[in-house]
């Protein structure tokens, strides 16, 4: 098997990454960036994208790698959410031994759900319905559940001196590394499963399944351990959002919203490959930030109909809604942007950012090509 080879701008980003909490309070910082988004804002805006990623590399295994659509990971993220709290508020066990707890319970929950419904040769959108009632029966269950904090959920008491073996901290930085050693592991795991046999027989399970058995692809072994993987580090990353948040409840963690956050990412950066989910978290993110502090941000008393019943003149009136939108208005525009600007690159680039920007690549070369041979007179030595 051949070396594995990094990408140097991506070697060149992880060092600005590693070193960007030294700086975000910085002068420079503060003048490239948009007022009030340095020092902990921004690292809490990196943070989110480090947690998406990881998130969406652990949907990656099971729905891009072996062509599963799960829009029910949200159940696993929030029952790995649920049991790494319980073992910290009522036994005391340390977050850290709790993330492998949680790991182990959503790796069997998602083993169980993969045999029940590969068993029934379930596939394509009767499997992603299976995952939906999944996430909706979870939601219930934990809705109803005295015992985990029911609809109030479960506020985690931080300590008035944490420690990381408390896996609570004051400042975001702590936050921020663990969350970035999180979408690294993600990725080292990622990248390895690609060039293993197990990711090779995924790969031929997304692109005929059938063809694949034929062959003697055991298909519903591997699907099995893609969604027990998946849903492993989806429990991981439940734990992670508790400990961040200090507060877990159902209709904020297990709903359908947090399952299409969660697959978005890679479904934007490229489904089945490495590097896919982390540029689209990059790109979704930031976009998703921008959008609701531009638009949403608080609002300024401007009253949008009274400004268009104003006798003002259009340019003015014009200005005046800019100024209004600048200081925070704008109510749910932030949404139909976002959500226009999704469509727009699913449309533009179904395949994902970086099959496109692969494809993009190949036809400069082979216009580079061409113009060589003409320039050649149609030879090369």
């Amino acid at each position: 098997m051949s070396r594995l080879r990094v990408n140097p701008f991506y070697l060149v980003v992880l060092a600005l990454l590693l070193g960007l909490p030294l700086v975000a309070e910085s002068e420079t910082v503060e003048a490239v960036m948009p007022l009030g988004l340095t020092g902990p804002a921004l690292l809490h805006v990196f943070v989110l994208i480090f947690f998406f990623g990881f998130m969406s590399q652990a949907w990656n295994i099971v729905g891009g790698f072996a062509g599963q659509l799960s829009i029910g990971h949200a159940a696993f993220f929030g029952i790995g959410a649920y049991v790494s709290t319980v073992c910290y508020v009522q036994f005391g066990l340390s977050p850290w031994f709790g993330m492998l707890v949680a790991a182990a319970v959503t790796g069997a929950f998602g083993a169980g759900l993969g045999l029940v419904s590969f068993h029934y040769g379930l596939r394509g959108p009767f499997f992603a319905l299976v995952t939906v009632a999944f996430a909706e029966i979870t939601r219930l269950v934990l809705l109803h559940w005295d015992y985990v904090g029911a609809a109030n959920g479960i506020l985690l008491p931080f300590s008035p001196e944490p420690t990381f073996w408390q896996f609570q901290f004051r400042d975001k930085e702590p936050y921020y590394y663990i969350a970035l050693v999180m979408m690294l592991c993600s990725i080292g795991l990622v990248a390895w499963i690609a060039r293993s046999r197990f990711g090779y027989y995924l790969h031929a399970i997304r692109q005929d399944e059938d063809a694949a058995e034929a062959v003697g692809v055991p298909t519903k072994r591997c699907k099995i351990q893609a969604i027990a993987l998946s849903a492993a580090l989806a429990g991981m990353g439940g734990t992670f959002y508790a400990q961040y948040t200090q507060y877990i409840v159902p209709d904020d963690m297990v709903v359908g919203r947090v399952s299409v956050e969660i697959l978005l990412g890679a479904v934007i950066g490229g489904a089945g490959t490495v590097m896919g989910p982390i540029v689209g978290a990059f790109i979704l993110i930031p976009v998703g930030e921008a959008t609701r502090v531009i638009f949403e941000g608080g609002g300024t008393g401007v009253s949008l109909s009274a400004l268009i019943a104003s006798d003002l003149p259009f340019g003015e009136k014009f200005l005046t809604y800019l100024d209004y939108l600048a200081a925070g208005g704008g109510g749910g525009l932030a949404i139909i942007l976002y959500g226009v600007l999704l469509m727009a690159v699913v449309l533009g680039m179904p395949g994902g950012v970086l099959p496109w920007l692969a494809g993009l690549r190949k036809r400069f070369g082979r216009s580079a090509d061409r113009r060589a041979d003409r320039g050649t007179g149609g030879s090369r030595p």
